[in-house]
């Protein structure tokens, strides 16, 4: 795991199934890496996905379409299906609302699916917004969590050019409600309270659209959208391993 925003593959025994990381918007499959390893230790074969316009240039990047994502999601989970018949899903934000629509089609191996920070609903201004950005411009470890999660080099340009993907990605949060209904595997869900993008609306709004999964959920304190204290990160391996692992 040499270049933190390669795809990742861990092997393991087919038959004790794969757990597939699923990075959001501007991600990385290195931000996994502790959960892969945990996972992968108990068993799991385990990978770690590189969304198409990550790891590449502004403009590759800014012409991205949520319909891309989505058909690189699918095709790698059909991939990984010839090998594993019991495979978990587990997204980070914009990756928790393609592994829920990934998980709504008909015929598929999804056996559980773990959203983390999974955004139904968008944070207004608060004063959870404010305490977030004077973390990032003042914390040194929550600065570098959101630089060294990010695949996207940063450019003087960045901010105009991901307005399109941005869009993109509401687009996704709706097919994402529309299909909650349709899921029927067992759903845990990870929210923080403190997160200054994902309204906590969205744990609600996910617990009530789901007709026909178990739902289960984590609710953390101090964690932001792309930063994890090391009690809370913790919590999140251990209810996962619980979750995909038991």
């Amino acid at each position: 795991m040499s270049d933190r925003h390669a795809p990742i593959y861990l092997n393991n025994p087919t038959d004790n199934g794969l757990v597939v990381f699923i990075h959001g918007f501007m991600g990385s499959p290195g931000q996994f890496g502790e959960l892969a390893e945990a996972v992968h230790k108990r068993g799991l074969a385990v990978a770690s996905l590189l969304l198409p316009g990550h790891n590449a240039s502004i403009r590759e990047f800014a012409s991205c379409t949520h319909d891309r994502w989505q058909s690189h999601v699918d095709s790698e989970l059909e991939r990984f299906s010839r090998d594993h018949s019991d495979i978990w899903l587990a997204g980070h934000s914009m990756g928790g609302l393609l592994a829920i629509n990934a998980a709504a089609r008909p015929g598929g191996h999804v056996r559980g699916i773990f959203p983390i920070a999974c955004p139904f609903k968008l944070a207004t201004f608060s004063a959870n917004t404010v305490k977030a950005r004077l973390k990032q411009a003042f914390s040194a470890e929550v600065s570098a969590a959101y630089r060294s999660g990010s695949s996207v080099p940063a450019s003087p340009s960045l901010i105009w050019r991901a307005r399109k993907p941005a869009a993109e990605v509401k687009k996704l949060m709706g097919a994402a409600r529309e299909n909650l209904p349709y899921i029927r595997a067992p759903v845990f869900a990870v929210y923080s309270a403190s997160d200054e993008l994902t309204s906590i609306e969205s744990l609600e709004i996910l617990r009530s659209g789901l007709a026909g999964a178990s739902f289960e959920h984590l609710l953390l304190s101090d964690s932001l959208h792309a930063y994890y204290p090391e009690r809370e990160r913790e919590m999140i391996a251990k209810a996962l391993l619980g979750f995909a692992c038991s």
